[in-house]
């Protein structure tokens, strides 16, 4: 894909060590995996309410699922898929389902609509630069298997941190066969796990 400018102006990040990137224009060339797996290591899921000294990351939650997928189906092409889901939050960044659910009651469906099209053209963005299949031609067998991992891994993180009750959140769904607990991990494993599987899944070192 050439760069897409969704917005009139620029809007700058500061990203990375003396790097500012025009988060309005989607751009592959933008995209920086080693960057990308700093950043997701770092950044807590469920707004880092679970108690001890470490959160739950998105890195940790994309390499588990990644490895779960695996472990399931022998499909390495859907572990990669599911590896990079989060990706755009290296430039998007995420917030937590409570949070979601919230800003969607007080808000409607525009803003739904609008940060869905935002994810979704980095996400486009990511996977190319990946080599990998863009969203936009996934089946709809991909893209279920995608989404119900994400819904297996995010129940079974949540009766991890919370307990038992968090369970009520959900819809009964298996766990997912995870390699080791979900307990979180620091934040330097989860960055080397996720650009480890990464390499694996394109099948080449990372330059950038």
């Amino acid at each position: 894909m050439m760069a897409v400018r969704l917005t009139k102006d620029p809007i700058f990040a500061n990203i990375g060590l003396g790097r500012r990137i025009d988060i309005g224009l989607v751009d592959p060339a933008a995209v920086d995996f080693r960057l990308m797996a700093s950043t997701l290591s770092k950044q807590a899921r469920f707004g880092a309410r679970n108690e001890g000294p470490h959160a739950l990351s998105a890195a940790q939650h994309a390499v588990q699922g990644a490895q779960a997928i695996l472990r399931e189906t022998n499909d390495m092409r859907l572990a990669g898929l599911f590896l990079l889901r989060d990706g755009h939050q290296l430039f998007i960044d995420g917030r937590s389902r409570p949070t979601e659910q919230l800003m969607h009651v007080k808000s409607g469906t525009d803003l739904d609509l609008i940060v869905s099209q935002i994810k979704g053209a980095w996400d486009a963005a990511i996977y190319q630069a990946a080599g990998m299949q863009p969203p936009e031609a996934w089946t709809k067998q991909t893209r279920a298997a995608l989404q119900m991992m994400n819904l297996r891994m995010t129940r079974a993180e949540a009766i991890t941190l919370f307990g038992e009750q968090a369970a009520a959140d959900f819809p009964k769904v298996a766990p997912p066969l995870t390699i080791g607990t979900l307990h979180p991990w620091p934040a330097s494993k989860a960055e080397v796990a996720f650009i480890e599987f990464f390499q694996r899944a394109i099948g080449r070192a990372i330059s950038n």
